[in-house]
C-alpha cells in the first residue's frame, strides 16, 4: 500500500511535535508543516502534461530555500548522486524487474541514506540532500517516462522512500550521538557533590 510508511511517519512526528514538545514557535512550524504535508500530498496540480502533488511542491520549493542559506559544493554534489541513484533504481526496476530483489523503497531509502552518509557530515545538511536529490530524481523519472506511462511528479511512493530515508537518517543520528550521551552522564554521575 503506497503511502503507509509516508503517513504514518508524519503522524509520529505531528503527535511528538504536538504533544511532546514544549510549546515554541519551533513546535507549531513542525506541526503545521506536518500537517500541510499530510494534507497535500492527496492534492495534485497540472502542470504541462505532469501532475504535481502539493506536497512535492511544497518540499521542493522549501528545500531549496534551505539551502540557498547552506549554499555548498558538496550539498549539491550529493543531491545529484541521490538524483542520479534514484532515477537509475527506478528505471532499472522497469527495465529488469528480477533484479529489483527486494522492496523498491526500501532499497531506495538504504541506498540514499548510505550516500548522503558518505558524502555529508551534519544531519540537517544530509537531509537536505536527500530531500533534494529525491525531488530532483522524481522529476527526471517522470519526464523519463511520460511517454510510456503517466507518472505524477511527488506521488505516494516517492513520500514512502523519503518518509523511511527520513527514519534512517534520524536513526543513525541517534547512534551517531550514544557516546556524546555517555559521557555526558558519566561526567555527570562522578561530579563530586
Amino acid at each position: 500500500m503506497e503511502g503507509l510508511y509516508f503517513y504514518w511517519w508524519a503522524w509520529v512526528v505531528w503527535i511528538y511535535a504536538t504533544f511532546l514538545q514544549k510549546k515554541t514557535n519551533e513546535r507549531t512550524r513542525l506541526a503545521a508543516t506536518t500537517l500541510l504535508f499530510i494534507c497535500g500530498s492527496i492534492y495534485k496540480i497540472n502542470i504541462a502534461s505532469f501532475s504535481i502533488t502539493y506536497s512535492f511542491l511544497f518540499l521542493f520549493l522549501f528545500s531549496l530555500i534551505a539551502v540557498r542559506r547552506q549554499m555548498s559544493g558538496s550539498l549539491l554534489f550529493s543531491a545529484l548522486t541521490v538524483a542520479f541513484f534514484s532515477v537509475s533504481i527506478r528505471l532499472l526496476a522497469i527495465a529488469d524487474p528480477i533484479i529489483i530483489w527486494a522492496d523498491e523503497r526500501w532499497l531506495l531509502a538504504i541506498g540514499t541514506t548510505m550516500l548522503v552518509l558518505f558524502i555529508e557530515r551534519k544531519p540537517t545538511a544530509r537531509m537536505l540532500a536527500a530531500a533534494i536529490g529525491s525531488c530532483q530524481g522524481d522529476i527526471v523519472y517522470a519526464v523519463a517516462v511520460r511517454d510510456v506511462f503517466p507518472s505524477p511528479i511527488g506521488s505516494l511512493f516517492f513520500f514512502d522512500v523519503l518518509a523511511l530515508t527520513g527514519a534512517l537518517l534520524f536513526a543513525w543520528s541517534v547512534v551517531e550521538h550514544i557516546p556524546q550521551y555517555m559521557d555526558e552522564k558519566q561526567l555527570k554521575r562522578n561530579k563530586p557533590l
